[in-house]
């Protein structure tokens, strides 16, 4: 468990390709993959209280990265979505991700390689189904 949290803050502290701060960066890509979704269902997804997460959009939306539009079921919400602006910084965000994984796995072997992608995305359905069954 250790090494999973080293891992995330030696990825955040080796990407300064982005002026986005990880928590940015969490909540774009949550908009980016539920979206059109209401600011609660967003605080909800995150596991992030609503004052927090208000906070957040308001200030990617300053940022011209998250944009309101209405809610059809409900004419006193609205739902959130990216803009094209929040889904370029995002992609770039991901990008630098990615080329560090990629770079320091390069001398890796295919297999080390494939196991360790088969091995992150069976964790990674493993927490989404022990979340799923706390949530109810």
């Amino acid at each position: 468990m250790l090494a999973l949290m080293t891992i995330g803050r030696r990825l955040r502290s080796r990407i300064g390709a982005s002026d986005l701060d990880p928590s940015s960066v969490f909540v774009l890509h949550h908009v980016a993959e539920k979206a059109p979704l209401r600011l609660s269902e967003l605080a909800r997804c995150t596991r992030l209280d609503s004052s927090t997460i208000s906070r957040q959009v308001k200030n990617l939306e300053d940022l011209g990265y998250l944009e309101r539009s209405g809610d059809p079921q409900d004419r006193r919400a609205s739902r959130l979505r990216l803009t094209d602006q929040g889904r370029a910084v995002l992609d770039e965000a991901m990008r630098a991700r990615a080329a560090l994984v990629d770079s320091a796995t390069a001398d890796w072997s295919v297999q080390d390689r494939d196991q360790l992608t088969t091995l992150m995305t069976r964790l990674t359905d493993s927490i989404d189904r022990v979340a799923e069954t706390e949530t109810r």
